[in-house]
């Protein structure tokens, strides 16, 4: 008697798994609240597997989005979901990764690659002088927990591969631009460091959870700095004894 119950239970559990998982996408896109600056067309497949052709957020185009509901996480309590993104995306986004919820942890995302051209990313900060940018900007995200304002734990880095910039008095070639990024409480440190022919740098920032910014770089010509960029250094004074360029900047944004 007891036997038969328990192999009920677990038909039921098992189709009722299974009938969830059939559910299309675009049935239950259609009941969802609208979210306020998400627009999502095309969906296809189901909640459990499926995609959709376009993504935009905020007015950015995140293109084709793809997501498979990862089975075994589920066993340990965990929902966790396989994102692929990016395809046609008018910005020349390309990502993939996990992201689920823990009942321990929280929200998380593990092995998050996402990649998309420099020049995308200058166009939306402000630049007190005409500035040109070339080459890649690749965030690989280890893990990150999230915990208001940013995050519990975290770990990755952001690397610029190609980098160079273009100004009106001159280029530099920078090679790659490798920073370390990591979370503890919300409290986040970076440190990067990039090396050329043409100039050295080293660079560090914290951001603390009231928004408040700390950060320190120095900038050192090599033996190729271009000739009409050096006349301009000595608007910044006297480097150190190290030929370095020293700058330090504190605030809250």
């Amino acid at each position: 008697m007891k036997r038969g119950i328990v192999y009920g239970l677990i038909f039921i559990v098992f189709f009722s798994i299974s009938l969830i998982s059939s559910i299309p996408a675009s049935f239950v896109l259609s009941y969802l609240p609208p979210v306020r600056g998400l627009a999502i067309e095309g969906p296809s497949g189901t909640i459990w597997q499926g995609s959709a052709h376009k993504i935009t957020w905020q007015g950015q185009d995140l293109g084709e989005v793809n997501w498979d509901v990862q089975w075994m996480p589920l066993l340990t309590g965990n929902a966790e979901v396989a994102l692929r993104f990016g395809r046609g995306s008018e910005m020349n986004l390309r990502g993939k990764g996990r992201v689920g919820y823990s009942l321990s942890r929280g929200a998380y995302v593990e092995n998050l690659l996402a990649s998309l051209p420099a020049k995308h990313i200058a166009s939306k900060i402000p630049m007190p002088l005409p500035i040109d940018v070339e080459g890649q900007v690749e965030l690989n995200v280890a893990q990150a927990v999230y915990q208001a304002p940013w995050c519990a734990t975290g770990a990755g880095t952001l690397v610029w591969s190609m980098a160079k910039v273009s100004t009106p008095i001159g280029g530099l070639d920078l090679g790659p631009v490798i920073t370390d990024i990591q979370c503890e409480n919300s409290l986040l440190v970076a440190k990067g460091s990039q090396q050329s022919e043409q100039v050295s740098a080293s660079f560090s920032a914290e951001v603390s959870p009231n928004r408040q910014y700390v950060t320190s770089a120095w900038f050192k010509p090599g033996a190729a700095f271009p000739s009409s960029m050096k006349s301009q250094l000595s608007w910044l004074g006297n480097p150190n004894a190290q030929g370095q360029y020293q700058f330090d900047y504190k605030g809250r944004f």
